[in-house]
């Protein structure tokens, strides 16, 4: 029988050096951003300007809904969670906040912050399958939400009268399209038809490369079925979607919180523009949730809508200490308790008792 395998110096050397390269690449990108987000700004001067002049009781508004976000991402996630128990509601709030607050400060968001709560709910009872799907159901319909909300803040603003007719009529046709898009993936991903045909596309990953096409049917069946199980009936999809909805909407409240405070002077249906904006800038890999491009882009967006650069960029910069700094130090601080507790906990397992093939023959006849 072979021994356990131990990495030669050589191996974990060059694990760290690949580990400091991709820290100093993740740094320089970082600075980069926040460079060009300042340079984008003109004189960074102003908006400093208009930090030191905000209103505090719109700043400590935000705060609060920002909690409320965290909240309805912590209720969605126990009903996701399938046949698996999430122990209380602070846990499930408490698990939000590592997956999708200190997790979107971290380069491989959303994985690193699912990897950490994976570590917290596994001492829970949960399986590594249970885990990943809830925490991927949560992501997969809170993408399906972020586009019901931009379409239903189209059509709002087509409503009011605030585009030209033709335009409207194109906003408003889009967005139908958009919900009846929503409607046809949600359907879609119900059914094993669908998974079985995609499960051509997994071919190229390493555990599936021993398996055949019907091995590779049958496993992506399984998944849907435990996907759909997480979803549960028609009321919980609708009520998961919901708190998507909501935690969004407060995100975006947040937003106009921190515009209001700097005097923009914008609409609620701006800022749910901006929220969009500053999600798909998210999605860019290497920068944990559009770090300097969201800088960049949001106050570009709002200038559009007359809002001067300055004041955007302070808007911007108060929103995401709001919104993305404080959930990720209370993240860190229950992943820190958690894990703190777990160790607590733990019990130390008994050793094995093992006899060397040498004694053997003295510890038989003392059995005997």
């Amino acid at each position: 029988m072979m021994g356990p395998q131990h990495e030669s110096p050589a191996t974990s050397k060059g694990v760290h050096r690949r580990a400091r390269w991709r820290l100093l690449m993740y740094a320089v990108l970082v600075i980069a951003g926040l460079s060009a987000a300042a340079t984008a700004a003109g004189d960074f001067s102003d908006a400093y300007d208009l930090l030191t002049h905000i209103s505090v009781s719109w700043l400590g508004l935000a705060i609060v809904v920002v909690s409320f976000r965290f909240v309805f991402l912590g209720a969605q996630l126990r009903r996701l969670r399938g046949t698996a128990e999430v122990p209380d509601r602070r846990l499930g709030i408490g698990i939000a906040l590592v997956a999708f607050g200190l997790g979107d400060l971290m380069p491989a968001s959303p994985a690193e912050g699912f990897a950490l709560s994976s570590a917290a709910l596994r001492r829970r009872g949960m399986t590594p399958r249970q885990i990943w799907l809830m925490l991927g159901t949560s992501q997969w319909v809170q993408f399906w939400a972020l586009i019901m909300v931009f379409a239903a803040d189209r059509v709002v603003v087509a409503a009011n009268g605030e585009l030209h007719r033709h335009h409207a009529w194109l906003v408003v046709i889009g967005s139908a399209l958009a919900f009846a898009i929503t409607a046809i993936a949600s359907r879609l991903m119900r059914s094993p038809a669908t998974a079985r045909r995609l499960s051509v596309l997994t071919s190229w990953l390493p555990s599936q490369h021993e398996k055949t096409a019907a091995q590779r049917a049958d496993t992506a069946v399984a998944l849907q079925r435990d996907f759909r199980q997480n979803l549960g009936t028609r009321r919980n999809r609708v009520v998961v979607t919901a708190l998507a909805a909501l935690s969004l909407l407060a995100d975006a409240t947040a937003l106009w919180c921190m515009l209001t405070a700097v005097h923009a002077g914008v609409s609620f249906e701006i800022a749910i523009m901006a929220l969009v904006v500053a999600e798909v800038a998210a999605w860019v890999p290497l920068l944990p949730s559009g770090i300097g491009l969201t800088e960049i882009a949001v106050p570009a967006l709002l200038h559009h809508f007359q809002v001067p650069i300055a004041t955007g960029l302070a808007a911007v910069l108060l929103w995401r200490a709001v919104s993305l700094l404080l959930p990720a130090a209370a993240g860190l601080g229950v992943w820190a308790t958690l894990r703190s507790r777990s160790r607590l906990t733990r019990q130390p397992e008994p050793r094995a008792r093992t006899t060397s093939m040498r004694h053997a023959p003295a510890a038989i006849l003392e059995r005997r």
